[in-house]
């Protein structure tokens, strides 16, 4: 049963971090369908006529390769305008006057999940690494115990400069990183996590 979870585990893992890439071929997959289906339905042309279309042309690779690239510089024209023409949600201007306005116990949760999130996927990626590599993935795994006890202490242990700065200031969360552990599914497993949780993994370790 183990074997088959892990197997449930990495396709998810994989469809959640290739989402952007399965939704474009899933819209690539439908317009094509409904160009087709168009085309049999208005003018009769079904796959077979297509297919004598295609037989009938005389097609070298100097004029596949010609395709090939203006379609390619189709679709990069398409992302670069639509990147251009999408609202700047994304901004820093944004960022930052969204990250002022977030409650401080919203700020708090966030940023013990992150730590939380960034430690799981590094023990997991130690449970997970072939032979050869358990030794590297032990000392990184190590390292990240490092790091989510030091990055602990903020939430309860801040200097006098931490003290006369913005919260969100002071627990960094890196959006990246983040976005990519949500991905990964990582949140759904501290849908119950709460600070005291940290506050014994890190201090009653230490004691």
């Amino acid at each position: 049963m183990s074997w088959q979870y892990d197997i449930w585990r990495r396709m998810v893992r994989h469809l959640r971090r290739n989402y952007n890439s399965i939704g474009h071929a899933a819209m690539t997959i439908i317009l094509l369908v409904a160009a087709l289906d168009h085309a049999y339905v208005r003018h009769g042309c079904d796959l077979l006529w297509w297919r004598n279309m295609v037989v009938q042309e005389d097609i070298s690779a100097l004029s596949i390769m010609i395709n090939i690239a203006g379609v390619k510089l189709a679709i990069i024209l398409g992302l670069t305008l639509f990147s251009y023409v999408r609202p700047a949600v994304n901004s820093r201007r944004f960022l930052r006057q969204k990250a002022e306005d977030m409650p401080i116990s919203y700020v708090r949760r966030r940023y013990c999940r992150f730590i939380v999130m960034r430690l799981l996927a590094s023990l997991e990626a130690l449970i997970y690494s072939p032979q050869e590599e358990y030794v590297h993935r032990h000392m990184t795994f190590c390292d990240a115990v490092k790091v989510i006890r030091w990055d602990a202490r903020k939430l309860f242990e801040r200097n006098d400069l931490q003290l006369s700065l913005p919260l969100h200031q002071v627990l960094v969360v890196e959006g990246a990183v983040e976005e990519a552990l949500l991905q990964e599914g990582y949140a759904e497993q501290l849908q119950h996590l709460r600070e005291l949780d940290i506050y014994r993994m890190v201090y009653d370790t230490v004691n």
